[in-house]
Order: C-alpha cells, then sequence, then structure tokens
C-alpha cells in the first residue's frame, strides 16, 4: 500500500510540476513560488520540540514536501508520508509549511530539506542541531571503595553529552552532621624527590573536558576519605552529579583525656577512652585481665563521635578498694591494636600536697661514755672523750675539791681492799 501511495505521490508531484510550467505559460502575469524566510540553522535541545520554518510565497497550484537528510521523503503538502509519528506540519499562517519534530533525539540532527514542485523544484535547506545534556553513565562509573592506608586509587565518572561536558571534582567530609562544605580539587605535582603528600590529587584527561573523567588520588591515608562529587556541564542544563562514596581503613588509635582519676569509695566515676579506626570491629576496658560487660557494677556506653571515631565509656558504681588499680582500654581490628592505661585511685589517700618539711635531729636515748686522761704535767687541764671520740673540755667550775674527793675515794678503796685480803 505504501509503495503505491508513494508512486500517487510521485505522479501527482509531477503532474504538478508540468501543470504550473503550463499555468505560467499560458498567464505572463503569474509569479513564481518563493521562500520568503531566509535560510538560518535550528538548534534545540534533545527531548524538546523542533520547529523547522518554511515559507512559501505565491504557491498556488504547486504542492510543498521536505525531505530529510538521507532523501527520504517526510511529508507531502499537509500530510504526514513516513511512520514516525513524531514529525508533522505546522502552518500558523497561510504561508507557513513549518515542519515539526516532536521528542527530538540526537538521531534527528542534520539537513532537511523544504521543496515546491517548480521546474526546476526550488529548494531551501535548515539545518538542524541537536544539544544533550550531560548524562553520567552509572554502570561505567565508580562506585563506593574502601581502600586501605598507601594505597592508589581511581576514581571514575563517565559522562557523555553534546557537546562534551567538563568534569569538576569535589570533596565534602564523611559525617555531614559536622560540615557540609565541600572543596573543589586541585591538580597536585610530584616534587623532586617523588614524594606524593597526603590527599594528592591528579586527573586523568580523555577528551571529555577540561579534568578528564578520572581522579587518582595517590598515597592515601584516612585524611583523604570522604564523599567525592564529579559534576559535569556542557552550558546544557541541567548539570549532573554523582557522589562516590570513599572509606580508608587504618589500624586502632586510643587517646586518653586523663591517665590518673581518683574518687571515694561509696561513689561512683566514669573512665572514658577515645578510639579511631576503621574498621571498628573490636573495642572493650580491661581490668584486671578480664572484659567488663554491663553489669550492677559497671555499665559500658559507647558514644559515635563521627568520622571513624568513638567514645567508649565505663562507669564504675559504689567503688570498693578491690576497685581502685589499673584499667586498659583495648581496641582492635584486622590491621592491628592498641591499648592505654587509665589508674582509678582513691584520691583520700594519693593526694598528699606538696610542700617543704624540716625534720628534727633525733634524740639518743643513752648517756655517752667518759674516760678520764692522767693529769698534764704542765698544765693543771682536763679533758673526756664522750661516746663519739671526740675530746672536750669538761665545764668550768671547782675542779680541784672535785679531784680531792676522788682521791680520798680511791685511797679508801685501797684501804678496804687491804683489810678483806688480810
Amino acid at each position: 500500500m505504501k509503495k503505491y501511495s508513494f508512486v500517487f505521490i510521485f505522479v501527482f508531484w509531477s503532474f504538478g510540476s508540468v501543470y504550473g510550467q503550463r499555468f505560467n505559460r499560458t498567464n505572463v502575469f503569474a509569479v513564481d513560488p518563493s521562500f520568503d524566510v531566509p535560510v538560518f540553522n535550528v538548534t534545540v535541545i534533545a527531548g524538546k520540540t523542533a520547529i523547522l520554518p518554511c515559507t512559501v510565497e505565491n504557491l498556488a497550484g504547486h504542492k510543498v514536501v521536505w525531505t530529510d537528510r538521507f532523501s527520504t521523503l517526510l511529508t507531502y503538502d499537509i500530510g504526514r508520508i513516513i511512520d514516525d509519528d513524531r514529525i508533522g506540519i505546522e502552518r500558523p499562517f497561510t504561508n507557513d509549511w513549518n515542519l515539526l519534530i516532536h521528542d527530538v533525539k540526537y538521531s534527528d540532527a542534520g539537513k532537511y530539506v523544504c521543496q515546491i514542485n517548480t521546474t526546476p523544484v526550488k529548494t531551501k535547506t535548515v539545518m538542524l542541531h541537536v544539544l544533550v545534556p550531560p548524562k553520567i553513565n552509572v554502570n561505567l562509573s565508580s562506585g563506593d571503595i574502601i581502600a586501605r592506608e598507601g594505597d592508589t586509587v581511581t576514581l571514575t565518572c563517565n559522562v557523555s553529552g553534546i557537546p562534551a561536558p567538563t568534569v569538576h571534582w569535589y570533596r565534602r567530609p564523611l559525617d555531614h552532621g559536622i560540615s557540609k562544605a565541600k572543596e573543589k580539587l586541585e591538580p597536585t605535582k610530584l616534587t623532586y624527590n617523588n614524594y606524593w603528600p597526603s590527599c594528592t590529587y591528579t586527573f586523568h584527561k580523555t577528551g571529555v573536558g577540561m579534568n578528564g573523567e578520572y581522579l587518582i588520588i595517590h598515597n592515601i591515608s584516612r585524611y583523604c576519605d570522604g564523599i567525592y562529587e564529579c559534576v559535569a556541564f556542557n552550558d546544557v542544563p541541567p548539570a549532573v552529579n554523582k557522589d562516590i562514596k570513599v572509606e580508608v581503613e587504618f589500624p586502632p588509635e586510643i587517646e586518653l583525656q586523663n591517665r590518673r582519676i581518683g574518687q571515694s569509695p561509696g561513689r561512683e566515676t566514669i573512665l572514658e577512652c577515645q578510639i579511631t579506626a576503621f574498621p571498628n570491629n573490636y573495642n572493650v576496658w580491661r581490668f584486671k585481665g578480664q572484659d567488663l560487660k554491663t553489669t550492677k557494677k559497671h555499665r559500658i556506653e559507647i558514644y559515635n563521635d563521627g568520622n571513624h571515631r568513638m567514645t567508649l565509656s565505663l562507669r564504675v558504681m559504689d567503688i570498693t578498694f578491690a576497685d581502685y588499680g589499673n584499667y586498659t582500654c583495648v581496641a582492635q581490628n584486622k590491621l592491628g591494636t592498641d591499648e592505654e592505661v587509665m589508674l582509678l585511685y582513691d584520691h583520700r589517700i594519693h593526694h598528699i600536697p606538696t610542700t617543704t618539711t624540716t625534720r628534727k635531729p633525733l634524740m639518743r636515748t643513752t648517756l655517752p661514755k667518759t674516760i678520764w686522761l692522767p693529769e698534764p704535767q704542765d698544765k693543771h687541764v682536763d679533758a673526756h672523750i664522750d661516746g663519739n671520740g671526740i675530746g672536750k673540755m669538761p665545764q668550768k667550775g671547782n675542779t680541784a675539791s672535785c679531784r680531792n674527793s676522788i682521791s680520798l675515794i680511791f685511797v679508801l678503796f685501797k684501804l678496804l681492799l687491804v683489810f678483806i685480803v688480810s
């Protein structure tokens, strides 16, 4: 049926051309059809409706047809020839024969010709340019990534669009509750000794934009984790973006605000340690070699501080003397282990003011021994030696009477001995 319709249109088109030629010959004053609107190009965004203008004056009995870049007959007069229902004729005014293309696709771009069946055939060419907004091809782009410290990480943001989009990269913290601010990433060049500092970026250009589709993070560290965002734009709204979460594994690190804490018996106290690790697998307080759990004596609580940081809290209730000692905070994951020790003590005993005191000399409990020396021949001076063997001068007084008394006692003692012996 389509074949016969095309033959009919072709015959009618030829007949119209001949008829128009005869009419011009018989009517000397007849004016040939002409295109009123000058030739110009049409640019439209994909998905919109393209209007290709064709205004003809003095058409009379002639017909207007539209063909595409492949010379395919699209319309004849006001009728559509092909099966594509997106195509039609718009006639806002009598002389208008505009070609409409609804829901334009990028494949619709190219040359379109408006023709009048005169002899020779008159034509007007309209170039259709189709702009395609940027698009990120999710299947060809990177998903969320988990890396280890020291790795080189490559992020891919595969984009398409007409014209080619420009890609820019941004980074913001993992914890949105702390800060929503993001930084624009710039490439960093290698230094002279080939040392890559922390969070060093390079971009791999693939002809898709100034920064390209690939972001390379060299020697990644825990401080380089975050939400990486690629934004593509080609001046055809809207811009598109994609978030890629990058997390970096590293061994645990423990910080203690206090290494000693004092409390009286019968009271309660709280021990806290801050743990930074990813992954955060095993965290515990340990006392006397035993891992502590929540009981009537102990209460363990965990607070998430964000950005792979947490606080491990231990509440010790109704403290007794058995509760005093060293408590160990332990954190462990597949990359390593860290631990720190905190001392819980009775502050009434250990909290002694640091003052300077003067010690009193020790008092002797025994009297020093006295040894009498023979009297000097030239000087009447007595001396004695104390228990330390140090000679000292006797005190001033009646030394002569003292010596006479001792001599008398000595004589009496000798007489007593003689009497006893006899």
